[in-house]
């Protein structure tokens, strides 16, 4: 009978239960151990397992909190400047048309005082 070749990460003579065993209870135990080394595979794969790895992730975590702190005050001043630039523009909207209306009113007075 042929067996089917084992994925990345695993071991081509694997001692455990079978995938293909007829007992349901050994095929889900074989299904659980691909996942889970599957699983570390990819953790170790993402942490890189180097010497300095565990160093990296700490000083990772020390710098974390602070790039926090520095993207919070850069959106807090996006949105103060955002909300000025608007508040400008709406003051000058403003302001235009009521210069605007002193203007017109101005005319219509000068009109039926002619």
């Amino acid at each position: 009978m042929h067996q089917p070749e084992p994925f990345a990460g695993e071991e081509a003579d694997e001692p455990g239960p079978s995938v293909e065993s007829k007992n349901q209870a050994e095929r889900i135990t074989a299904r659980r151990l691909r996942i889970a080394a599957r699983n570390e595979a990819k953790t170790r794969q993402d942490l890189g397992e180097d010497s300095q790895g565990k160093e990296d992730i700490q000083e990772e975590t020390r710098k974390s909190p602070k790039e926090v702190e520095k993207s919070k005050r850069h959106m807090a001043k996006l949105q103060t400047d955002g909300l000025e630039l608007v508040t400008n523009i709406q003051v000058a909207v403003d302001a235009r048309e009521s210069d605007r209306r002193t203007e017109l009113e101005e005319a219509c007075r000068l009109r039926y005082m002619q």
